[in-house]
């Protein structure tokens, strides 16, 4: 029983000793602690690369693209003795790499996706990450992560290495046999240790270091920063969606404009391109796609939205350039003015084109439609305006052989109005009569409103023409006293009704009318009330009918 506890004891013993022998080690950089970046033949940049720590070629000593390159808390060393000492230390840490034993075969599995603890891992060919490889550290700022790699590392686009749980990105290695590439807007981590060389595509990011042994280290507008710090994970993105989903046709000697633009991220957004443009159009970073083509035929290209997080969305496009033949024909847009809107009310305009070859699409070439309002590109305005102002701006339809017309338009959108509060007031008119082509003059006072010094006054004529416009003048007097003129013209007679409203502009919906009787050329113009009247007229027909009754009583 004894021997047999001794025997299990010490295999213990000696698997806790084989298990500490195996454990990996993160190798000493040595002299290459301090660089960010290091080559064997040449360091090459395009763009505005950020180096934040040394630069450093040996034994080739070429360093191109700095500026506009910039090295920031470092120094550039071409082939002198502190890139040969630190191409001695890559190296030794190189081979320390390549001796350490493998936990874990990943050979033919993509990284992407997976969820690694400390190890060393290993790949007999090629590696890939396509996504996100999360390396969590599980709380021990000390985990060491090791990819040992027997031929190329290459990540897909938008790519990233997120380390979790304290962790520290100089403690993982990238020991690769040939070449690594980092795809465009990778955001990668960790010690890239190549034998051959290194490529970062545009807008990738290194936390870490890529030294590359005996090639080259490529850049092309990246970030790499040789840090020690517990790793940051970047920002979780947004989906960000790019319009138009395609561009408009050019046409070669014809100025073409159209607008690129982004939503769902932080604004503002930067836009670039990669890939050559058509010949003659350039992309501003405000997103502006413009210029007189000069050659005909289709063009692929990438332009990318950048979020002001840093976040991003990248579209293929292809631009058809049509061959100059025929002159464009004059192409007309219409309506020639725009309605303008109210504040959160409902606004739809439909815009129609003529004298191309439809169908048209419409786009804002410059200024901006007032907020809340959109234009499609079969030139539907339609949304609810959401903030006061004049929006200036101008609209251009393309037809389908890439000729245009644009016209300049406004829409006001005004301020809200205040409530009614205060109605405003208007003294009562009698009624009025005049004889043929007589005149009268009648006063009356307006007071109240919200803003008193704002008050307007309208005349209207339930009978035109016996009354028309012209006929009814308001003048003002002293203070609220205003007197109506009103005439019987053209030798016409009748009665009218004459409504005087007084309106404060200031506040919604705040008027107040009063109406009398208007006679031209009658004997007189009732001054009774309406319900007066008409009593009276129901009093002398009863009276008539009894007069009548009592003469048949009679017999007389």
């Amino acid at each position: 029983m004894h021997s047999r506890s001794a025997a299990v004891v010490g295999f213990l013993v000696v698997l806790a000793s084989t298990s500490a022998a195996f454990a990996q080690t993160a190798p000493s950089l040595g002299a290459a602690q301090s660089f960010a970046v290091l080559a064997g033949s040449t360091v090459t940049n395009t763009g505005s690369s950020t180096i934040n720590g040394d630069l450093g070629v040996s034994p080739g000593n070429a360093v191109t693209g700095f500026p506009p390159g910039i090295v920031v808390g470092g120094t550039i060393h071409a082939a002198d003795a502190n890139a040969l000492a630190a191409q001695t230390a890559v190296t030794t840490a190189y081979n320390n790499l390549a001796a350490q034993p493998c936990t874990q075969d990943l050979t033919g599995q993509d990284l992407g996706g997976k969820t690694l603890t400390a190890g060393v891992y290993c790949f007999s060919a090629a590696a890939q990450l396509t996504g996100t490889l999360t390396l969590n550290a599980q709380g021990n700022g000390n985990a060491v992560f090791i990819f040992k790699i027997g031929s190329t590392l290459t990540t897909a686009s938008g790519s990233s290495v997120l380390m979790i749980n304290q962790g520290s990105v100089c403690n993982v290695f990238w020991q690769v046999g040939s070449s690594a590439t980092l795809g465009t807007s990778t955001a990668f981590a960790g010690n890239v240790l190549a034998l051959t060389s290194i490529t970062e595509t545009t807008g990738a990011s290194l936390t870490g270091r890529a030294l590359a042994r005996n090639g080259a280290v490529t850049l092309d507008t990246n970030t790499v920063t040789a840090t020690c710090t517990v790793f940051v994970a970047p920002p979780v993105c947004p989906t960000i969606t790019m319009l138009p989903a395609a561009l408009l046709k050019g046409r070669v000697g014809v100025d073409s404009t159209q607008t690129i633009s982004a939503s769902g991220g932080t604004t503002p957004y930067t836009f670039t391109t990669t890939g050559p443009l058509p010949a003659g159009l350039t992309l501003s970073a405000a997103g502006v796609l413009a210029g007189t083509p000069t050659a005909a035929g289709t063009f692929p290209f990438t332009i990318r939205g950048t979020d002001g997080a840093g976040c991003f969305v990248a579209t293929a496009y292809s631009m058809v350039i049509l061959a100059a033949v025929a002159p464009c024909p004059t192409i007309t847009l219409s309506p020639s003015t725009l309605p303008n809107g109210a504040l959160v009310t409902g606004y739809t305009t439909v815009m129609a084109a003529g004298g191309g070859a439809g169908p048209y699409v419409f786009t804002v070439t410059s200024g901006a439609v007032p907020v809340g309002l959109a234009l499609t590109s079969a030139g539907l305005f339609a949304g609810s305006p959401s903030v006061a102002g004049t929006a200036t701006f101008t609209v251009r339809a393309t037809d389908t052989n890439a000729c245009f017309g644009s016209a300049a338009y406004t829409i006001v959108v005004p301020a809200a109005l205040a409530a009614c509060t205060t109605p405003p007031t208007i003294t009562s008119i009698a009624n009025q009569t005049v004889p043929v082509d007589g005149t009268v003059a009648v006063n009356f006072t307006i007071g109240g409103g919200v803003t008193p010094g704002s008050l307007t006054v309208s005349t209207t004529s339930s009978d035109p023409v016996l009354v028309p416009s012209n006929l009814m003048v308001v003048t003002n007097g002293v203070g609220g006293a205003r007197v109506l003129t009103l005439s019987g013209g053209g030798g016409r007679t009748g009665v009218t009704t004459i409504t005087e409203t007084v309106t404060d502009p200031t506040a919604s919906s705040c008027a107040t009318s009063t109406t009398f009787l208007f006679g031209i050329g009658t004997a007189a113009v009732p001054t009774l009330p309406q319900w007066a009247l008409m009593a009276l007229s129901g009093l002398v027909a009863l009276a008539g009918y009894a007069a009548l009754r009592k003469r048949r009583e009679t017999g007389n």
